[in-house]
């Protein structure tokens, strides 16, 4: 029996680092489809949500290109594999095609993905009550 898609097997399809770079070439934040599925990815991996907060604050105050260059932007292999690509993608956009806020657009977009994967952690232990 097979059984049908969910929003979340949908969801877990996108190409994260694709929609980042689509949306910061016209200086816009990425959407909401790009964050859901990186915070999808970044729970199936364990991430922390202060994790994320801490990266979207190096991204802050180093930028994207001084983020990338971090051997562990998170703090497991898998993690920081996975931010790796988002911060590729986001420092790959050139320079006269970024929006003038950036590393602030990232740094929130960051911020964006961490508060999903703590709702979805309460949502989880919640259900679980």
């Amino acid at each position: 029996m097979t059984y049908p898609r969910t929003d979340e097997d949908e969801l877990r399809r996108v190409d994260v680092p694709a929609e980042l770079v689509a949306r910061l070439r016209v200086g816009r934040p990425p959407g909401g489809d790009a964050t859901v599925a990186a915070a999808l990815a970044a729970d199936r991996l364990g991430t922390q949500p202060r994790s994320l907060t801490f990266l979207a604050e190096v991204v802050r105050r180093g930028g994207t290109g001084f983020a990338g260059t971090l051997p562990e932007p998170l703090p497991t292999p898998e993690q920081a594999a996975l931010a790796a690509t988002w911060l590729a993608a986001a420092n790959s956009v050139e320079v006269s095609d970024r929006g003038p806020n950036h590393d602030e657009t990232v740094a929130r977009w960051l911020e964006n993905v961490a508060l999903l994967v703590a709702a979805r952690r309460r949502a989880g232990a919640a259900a679980a009550d």
